[in-house]
């Protein structure tokens, strides 16, 4: 984890405004029901005046939104996407400071998004489709013809997908262009992240990555599944949330950002989730390996770059 530690500082302040709608923080998320809602779950049970709405969807399409409602916003938080994807809309952002900042490895020193979780991308192979003998042990094995063979690989489309531009930026910034390129030739793309996921676990495909706090899970209820973490790269994404600038209710949307970094909304990311946290005192998922042997490559290029690339080779 060293490697993708950065340096910290701490400045700024809370953001003081008025709340307008006491009692309501409507979140844009970019996760479903499976990481957000044993935390929800907690918060509205020490919260029971304060209602949470979660609007799910793409990443990408929940930026783009409150992008596009930044004239009147309708969302109070953002939860979900990269810290990479928080600075490129740092706009849309206010600065929240809290607490639990001391005790963070990742800290935005502007406080425009606050770390949720750390989770690493692994390969996952469909064990019913791909022997023993074949799991690869490195990202470059997924050049190897064999693949064709026994089911193909597929790969999120960064176009569509979060998961997929960090996976491709990460690749391309930790085993340079080259093997990238050859890589992107190579794969199936998957309209999401989703999709990829799926089409490893049912058959569909031999190859592909996963967010490891699904595959560990699919693993523990004996899915046709095995993750593998490939010694050569290992992608790793720090996943964030934020206040929206101007929201109708930040007084109660920080009551929620405070939780969710909390001791208590961090454990459950472990256990529940299968994340690891960011902060210092919140151990990792016992199902998971450590991390400290490998070589961790975070997105390096912003995703408007990672799309173009992508979409010319695939052209190609």
């Amino acid at each position: 984890m060293k490697n993708l530690t950065r340096a910290i500082t701490l400045a700024a302040s809370i953001l003081s405004t008025t709340s307008l709608h006491a009692g309501e923080v409507v979140v844009y998320a970019a996760h479903g029901d499976d990481v957000t809602g044993a935390i929800l779950d907690a918060f509205r049970a020490r919260h029971t005046d304060i209602d949470v709405t979660l609007v799910v969807g793409k990443t990408g399409d929940m930026f783009q939104r409150i992008k596009a409602e930044a004239g009147n916003p309708a969302a109070d938080m953002m939860w979900g996407g990269s810290i990479q994807s928080y600075e490129v809309f740092a706009d849309l952002f206010a600065p929240f400071e809290n607490e639990n900042e001391a005790s963070m490895a990742f800290v935005d020193p502007d406080h425009k998004w606050q770390a949720f979780t750390v989770f690493a991308q692994p390969l996952m192979v469909n064990t019913d489709l791909v022997d023993e003998a074949n799991y690869p042990s490195t990202v470059a094995e997924v050049l190897d013809r064999k693949w064709d063979d026994l089911g193909g690989v597929v790969l999120a489309d960064p176009n569509d997908s979060g998961t997929g531009h960090t996976i491709v930026s990460g690749l391309a910034g930790g085993m340079g262009w080259d093997f990238t390129t050859e890589l992107i030739k190579r794969v199936r793309p998957t309209p999401g992240s989703d999709p990829m996921f799926t089409a490893v676990r049912d058959g569909e495909a031999a190859l592909g990555w996963v967010n490891e706090d699904l595959g560990a899970k699919w693993e523990a209820e004996g899915l046709p599944v095995k993750m593998i973490y490939p010694t050569d790269g290992l992608t790793v994404q720090v996943d964030a949330y934020g206040l929206v600038a101007g929201g109708p209710n930040p007084e109660d949307a920080r009551k929620l950002m405070a939780f969710i970094g909390s001791t208590e909304g961090q454990i459950l990311a472990v256990e529940v989730v299968k994340r690891r946290s960011p902060r210092s005192n919140v151990p990792p998922p016992g199902e998971l390996p450590a991390l400290a042997s490998l070589p961790l490559f975070p997105e390096v290029e912003p995703r408007s770059v990672i799309k173009a690339k992508f979409t010319d080779i695939r052209s190609q």
